[in-house]
């Protein structure tokens, strides 16, 4: 199944991601009060590096969106989205007291360039300057180099 997924920088501490799939679409907010795109990139990093289960927290207030990921084989993974009434990461809701939003498997590849992808357009949009404007964090130079990086070498992600 094709899945797709956005991030978009918005103003004033705000972002908002976008999961889309054949009979399924929704949007979630992101807040400050998470770095979610350097969350995403690590994620991303984390699984074309190993075969971990990954988790990205988006925040809204109240509540947040989790994006949990588990890597089936080098090219599969499944994702799952959940929302929880309370902040799980901060402890603040049960970490099994969700309800599941969306559950689906595309390629690591589909994911991986959507992941980098976003965090280009991010960048090419705004600059390290006006993305610390808009988020008041800093750009996560490193980890989207790195993915840039791995996206280009990983067999994972040839064919």
């Amino acid at each position: 199944m094709k899945i797709e997924f956005q991030y978009i920088l918005e103003d004033h501490g705000w972002a908002v991601a976008h999961l889309s799939a054949r009979d399924f679409k929704t949007e979630f907010d992101a807040s400050f009060l998470h770095d979610s795109l350097s969350s995403t990139l690590q994620a991303a990093i984390t699984l074309l590096t190993s075969n971990s289960k990954v988790i990205i927290p988006f925040f809204s207030e109240p509540g947040e969106h989790q994006l949990v990921i588990h890597k089936i084989d080098n090219h599969t993974i499944e994702l799952e989205l959940r929302w929880y009434d309370d902040w799980t990461t901060w402890n603040k809701a049960g970490t099994d007291d969700y309800e599941t939003m969306f559950k689906g498997e595309t390629t690591l590849k589909s994911f991986i360039f959507n992941v980098y992808d976003s965090a280009k357009k991010i960048l090419d949009e705004n600059g390290v300057e006006g993305y610390f404007k808009k988020w008041r964090i800093d750009f996560p130079l490193d980890a989207y180099k790195h993915l840039e990086r791995l996206k280009d070498t990983s067999d994972a992600l040839k064919a």
